[in-house]
């Protein structure tokens, strides 16, 4: 879910060798493309159109495009379980992971880190999450491999990414 920790995993991957794609840079990418405006409510519509009109897993099949080492390789930014079938049908040893955080907390990172296409209060983080509950991401968190639990310190956070990558 937004504001979980993906980014900060993403660079504790980065930190040891592993090269990152996201799939919100996808669809911001093609919503740049189709002169949709960067804010968070007409990106997400746009994303639901193009997975109405182009299949649930569009987005999943438009970043593997940029995926030159699977095996060293973290995508960050499923949000359904055609998106999730698609990578690991593609990429045999995919392994997916979700990582949870609570709500609140989830919504005082995004604020701080104040990101020009973010929500900006309690009702508009509520309206993303039930818009990308919609899209089926609580199916997909509920099938992931590992769960990472992020509820304490960035530090605590950190070691738990290190660890888990470094075991797999």
């Amino acid at each position: 879910m937004p504001g979980s920790g993906k980014d900060e995993f993403v660079k504790v991957a980065k930190s040891l060798g592993f090269t990152d794609v996201h799939m919100g840079d996808t669809v911001k990418a093609y919503a740049r493309k189709s002169g949709i405006r960067m804010v968070d409510r007409d990106i997400g519509a746009f994303a639901t159109k193009e997975r109405l009109e182009n299949g649930m897993d569009i987005w999943a099949k438009r970043t593997a495009e940029s995926i030159s080492n699977p095996e060293k390789t973290v995508v960050d930014g499923l949000r359904n379980t055609e998106e999730l079938v698609y990578f690991k049908s593609h990429f045999v040893d995919a392994v997916v992971i979700a990582i949870y955080t609570n709500r609140d907390e989830r919504l005082k990172r995004i604020l701080k880190r104040n990101r020009i296409d973010d929500v900006k209060n309690e009702p508009e983080l509520e309206q993303r999450d039930n818009r990308e509950l919609g899209w089926g991401i609580g199916r997909t968190i509920s099938l992931a491999d590992h769960m990472i639990v992020n509820d304490g310190t960035l530090e605590e956070f950190k070691e738990k990414s290190r660890e888990f990558l470094l075991t797999q």
